[in-house]
């Protein structure tokens, strides 16, 4: 029991690793973006802005994709 809670432990890391440096650096620049923005006049603010709804719509949409990918991985270790 204990080396299979092992192994699975490792895969998930191996699995998790890479995508939570991809969600730092995706946070990380979402802010820089608005920070950029706010210092080079409202005009680009706004432009920001106009782009964020399709920003959540693909954000959610990747979110969903990565969920099913991951239970889809799940079963394939059962």
């Amino acid at each position: 029991m204990a080396a299979k809670i092992a192994k699975e432990v490792a895969a998930m890391q191996r699995g998790s690793g890479e995508k939570v440096g991809k969600i730092n650096m995706s946070v990380s620049g979402f802010f820089a973006g608005f920070a950029f923005s706010f210092y080079w006049g409202w005009k680009y603010t706004l432009i920001l802005l106009a782009g964020f709804p399709a920003l959540a719509i693909v954000g959610v949409v990747m979110g969903v994709a990565m969920e099913d990918g991951f239970s889809e991985s799940m079963k394939a270790y059962a």
